[in-house]
C-alpha cells in the first residue's frame, strides 16, 4: 500500500520519509530495470540517480496520485536514455527511442507449486509464445499483470494514452493466443493473475 503522506513529507524535506519510499521500492525498481538490461551496474547506476535527483530536486516535483507508477516511468526513462547513449541509433534508421530497448519477459513458473507439476513441454510452449511477443509488448504484460497498475498508470508509465495502452496490451494477449493452445493460455493468465 501506497503512502502518499510520504511523498508529501519527502517533498518538504523528510529524509525519513524519503528512505521509506527507497526501502520500499528499491527492489521493485531493481527488479523492472533488470527486465531492460543484464548490465546490473547500469541499473543500479540509474536507480541511484535517480533518488539523487529526487531528493535534490525535490522542491521542484509535483504531487503524485501513484509513488510506485511515479517511480517506474522515470526509472524507464533513465534507463531508456542510458541505453540508447551506450548504443547510438544509426542516422538512417528512425525509430522512437521508447521502442528501441530490449525488454525480457518470462512467466514464473518456480512459484507455482498450487498448479502442481507443469510439464517442461508447457513451460517451454508458454516462454516461447512470450519471446514472440514485442519488447513493447513484453513490457505492458509487465506492467499490467506482475505490477498491476492500471491502464491509466500504465499510459502515464510508457507515456503513451490510454487506447493506446490497452490496443498493446490486447495485441499482446492476441499474439499469445494464437501462438498457444486454449489450455496453455488459461495456464498464462493464471500465471500472470498468481504473480501479479
Amino acid at each position: 500500500m501506497e503512502n502518499l503522506q510520504d511523498w508529501t513529507a519527502y517533498r518538504k524535506g523528510d529524509k525519513a520519509a524519503f528512505e521509506r519510499i527507497f526501502r520500499q521500492y528499491v527492489r521493485l525498481l531493481y527488479k523492472y530495470g533488470s527486465r531492460f538490461t543484464s548490465d546490473a551496474g547500469l541499473v543500479e547506476d540509474a536507480i541511484q540517480e535517480l533518488f539523487i535527483d529526487l531528493w535534490e530536486k525535490r522542491a521542484s516535483i509535483g504531487e503524485t496520485d501513484s509513488i510506485k507508477r511515479y517511480l517506474l516511468g522515470a526509472l524507464r526513462r533513465r534507463i531508456v536514455r542510458k541505453l540508447s547513449q551506450q548504443a547510438p541509433l544509426q542516422a538512417s534508421v528512425v525509430q522512437d527511442e521508447t521502442e528501441n530497448h530490449d525488454f525480457e519477459l518470462e512467466a514464473n513458473f518456480e512459484e507455482a507449486t498450487i498448479l502442481g507439476e507443469i510439464q517442461e513441454e508447457n513451460k517451454q510452449k508458454i516462454q516461447q509464445a512470450l519471446q514472440t511477443l514485442s519488447k513493447r509488448q513484453k513490457e505492458i504484460i509487465y506492467l499490467k499483470f506482475y505490477q498491476q497498475l492500471s491502464f491509466a498508470e500504465i499510459e502515464e508509465t510508457l507515456g503513451i494514452n490510454y487506447q493506446s495502452a490497452r490496443n498493446l496490451l490486447h495485441k499482446a494477449m492476441q499474439a499469445v493466443k494464437s501462438v498457444i493452445s486454449t489450455a496453455k493460455q488459461l495456464l498464462l493468465l493464471f500465471l500472470f493473475n498468481f504473480f501479479s
